[in-house]
């Protein structure tokens, strides 16, 4: 289980992407987009930038040197949680334009038993100018048996309940749903072959109850949502995005976006719910241009 701390600062070779509009399109059509902008003005949705990205971070967190041996990584592999993700914007991909992407280690911290590794990808153009950047934030969790008996966690002491506070009354809110395929559409338009994705036995092997919808495809589907409410369908004026994914999606499940208001005048809070009033992200934030 341990992690080796000496990858910190690890580079990635820098990868040269062509943006065509088959492959965005293909994407679009797994998150079931309907926006029209990105077709009448040739450019990908704001996360397409992820496209790029699960390739160059999968040969990171699948280096046997970073977690000791081929057994452990592939133990390692099995347990990895996308924790949280953000993202900033410079501005939108454009068809047919090149793309060069390089990935980073940023830290490798210790919880418990557990580690937090982060990750950072940078996007840019033939000039060199940044286009975008993303933090991904994963959990490698221990196996059961790899958690020392008295490490292991204890039940927590009751705590004197707090007065509940009257929740804020979201700006607004919109529902959709996740059709039962498209974790493997979504798999083949982002290039994210995870197998608990799209394969029952090893997302159970996972201690899931069964195959989970991609974080980003929630996200994704979030972020369409959140542009239609708030932002006339522009995805041009989301400059960042941050959020915690706090639940699994399973397909076939119903998800409600709420947006909330925020005391800086161009950052509005966000999360989103299933059918059951489980959260499956929190502490969202979406800051925009106005």
């Amino acid at each position: 289980m341990p992690i080796n701390l000496d990858l910190i600062g690890h580079k990635s070779e820098k990868i040269k992407t062509n943006i065509t509009e088959d492959k965005v399109r293909d994407y679009l059509n797994a998150i079931n987009s309907e926006n029209i902008i990105y077709m009448d003005e040739g450019v990908a949705p704001p996360i397409f930038n992820v496209v790029q990205e699960i390739n160059i971070l999968e040969e990171i967190w699948k280096m046997p040197e970073l977690h000791g041996s081929i057994e452990e990584m592939e133990q390692n592999v099995l347990m990895l949680v996308h924790g949280e993700q953000s993202m900033i914007f410079n501005r939108l991909l454009k068809f047919n334009e090149d793309v060069y992407s390089q990935a980073f280690v940023d830290s490798i911290v210790q919880k418990g038993s557990n580690y937090i590794l982060k990750l950072i990808v940078v996007h840019t153009d033939t000039e060199g100018s940044e286009i975008a950047k993303s933090v991904w934030t994963l959990f490698i969790r221990a196996a059961e048996s790899d958690i020392p008996r008295d490490n292991k966690p204890k039940k927590p002491a009751k705590k004197l309940e707090k007065p509940k506070l009257q929740p804020e009354e979201p700006i607004n809110e919109s529902l959709f749903s996740i059709d039962e395929d498209v974790t493997y559409r979504y798999s083949k338009a982002s290039n994210d072959f995870n197998p608990i994705h799209i394969d029952e036995e090893t997302a159970k092997k996972a201690g899931l109850s069964g195959i989970i919808l991609h974080g980003l495809c929630t996200m994704a589907m979030t972020m369409e949502e959140l542009m239609k409410n708030n932002l006339s369908s522009d995805p041009s004026r989301i400059k960042s995005i941050s959020l915690r994914f706090s639940s699994p999606v399973y397909p076939g499940d119903s998800l409600k976006v709420k947006t909330f208001k925020n005391e800086e005048i161009n950052k509005l809070n966000f999360e989103v719910e299933n059918q059951s009033n489980i959260k499956v992200i929190k502490n969202g934030s979406l800051i925009i241009s106005d």
